[in-house]
């Protein structure tokens, strides 16, 4: 039966596989780092932080790698792109298990495993999502937004793993199994653009310019988007609200327990956040289909300079958790409002090296804002100079999406 007869429209079985794909990379690599923790520091006798250091090496990564693996999703078919990440993942892996060194295993996740994180991860989710969803593009890219939270659901298994067969062995398998079912998912359910399908004149793509269905139009110059505001606007709110989420996050319980909460008390405000940003998440994505999304990115960065303000009232849980809200409220809404706008204006087509730039933003800011509120606690035995310095950031994202408007450059 052709794509075009089928009563479901051949994106949505794209985006699943995609966003699939992307929770069990989320799963292996973020969400699973902290069980190696222990493992390591008993094996190599290192410290607790050289020990955590996984992630922010991964962050690190992902600023260089991100531009290179955004250019190549325009270029390359992402079918082949994406088989070519799994067999990475799985040998990257791999090597991780063998080696007996920590250099080995940081030069590992600083450039294979950070291209894959990008390559399989919410830039190739939201790249599918920008290709295939025209009318319905703003609920597509919520949902691959949404995919970012589920990778929790891969780390129990993992944990159970290491616990029957040690953390060597478990990361073996997880590698292995993670590559073939993504490369099982790619192989029957990813195409690159609906065109390959028959499907550039199907009503999700009503009106819909004739590149922004098929691709093929030339790479754009670096000049052509990173001097424009319709990639700054959204682009730089995204990044600030992204990257301070990070700090956000990490602060919430420490700061709860200086005060005299209770660990599972504090700790259920990281439980607000998580689920006010996936129900966000696809909220806005709905809106975005229906109203003028500089005023969803507007209360985006409205919601983010809240959550840290509000942190500057003496502490209680009602205080935590309303900044816990505010926190995911606003990553939620402008994750899938950014990338609508920057596939608005720049085409599908050029979609990936475009917003490819805000994921190196981000972690740039991750990497910074984490460092900030630790050091400024260790310097003042205090975080109320960094949420300050948080609010008054934001504040002036705040100010850039009420003054300056995200100028529409293409379909």
């Amino acid at each position: 039966m052709r794509a075009n007869a089928s009563p479901i429209y051949f994106g949505w079985f794209v985006l699943m596989a995609s966003a699939v794909s992307e929770l069990l990379v989320q799963g292996v690599t973020l969400y699973s780092a902290g069980l190696f923790v222990l493992p390591l520091q008993m094996e190599f006798h290192i410290s607790r932080a050289a020990a955590s250091s996984a992630g922010p090496i991964l962050f690190l990564g992902v600023v260089f790698m991100a531009p290179l693996v955004g250019r190549l999703l325009d270029r390359l078919p992402v079918r082949q792109l994406m088989v070519y990440c799994a067999l990475v993942l799985a040998a990257s892996m791999c090597a991780i298990a063998w080696t007996h060194s920590l250099l080995v295993m940081s030069v590992i996740l600083l450039l294979p495993m950070a291209a894959v994180f990008m390559g399989l991860g919410q830039l190739n989710t939201t790249t599918l999502a920008s290709r295939w969803f025209y009318r319905h593009r703003g609920l597509a890219l919520g949902i691959a937004a949404v995919a970012t939270s589920g990778g929790g659901l891969v780390a129990p298994l993992l944990g159970m793993a290491i616990q029957n067969y040690g953390w060597r062995q478990a990361l073996l398998y997880e590698g292995l199994i993670t590559a073939a079912v993504i490369i099982a998912l790619t192989l029957l359910a990813i195409r690159g653009w609906p065109a390959e399908m028959g499907l550039a004149d199907h009503p999700e793509n009503k009106d819909r310019p004739a590149a922004g269905a098929s691709g093929g139009v030339p790479a754009l110059a670096w000049k052509e988007f990173l001097f424009s505001r319709a990639f700054w606007v959204p682009v730089l709110t995204v990044a600030t609200i992204s990257g301070t989420a990070q700090s956000l996050v990490v602060t919430l319980v420490p700061y709860g327990i200086q005060f005299g909460l209770a660990p599972p008390v504090a700790a259920f405000a990281v439980s607000v956040f998580a689920i006010a940003a996936a129900i966000t998440k696809i909220g806005s994505g709905l809106l975005a289909d229906r109203m003028n999304k500089r005023y969803l990115l507007i209360a985006a960065a409205l919601s983010m300079t809240l959550a840290w303000l509000i942190l500057s009232l003496p502490v209680s849980q009602l205080v935590l958790l309303a900044s816990a809200a505010l926190g995911g409220i606003a990553l939620g809404c402008s994750l899938p409002v950014a990338a609508g706008l920057i596939a608005a204006s720049f085409g599908a087509p050029h979609f990936a090296q475009v917003f490819s730039w805000g994921f190196t933003l981000t972690a740039v800011i991750a990497i910074a804002g984490v460092r900030f509120v630790g050091s400024i606690y260790d310097r003042f035995g205090s975080y109320h100079m960094a949420f300050i310095g948080f609010a008054a950031l934001l504040a002036c994202v705040l100010a850039m999406t009420l003054l300056v408007s995200p100028q529409r450059r293409a379909a």
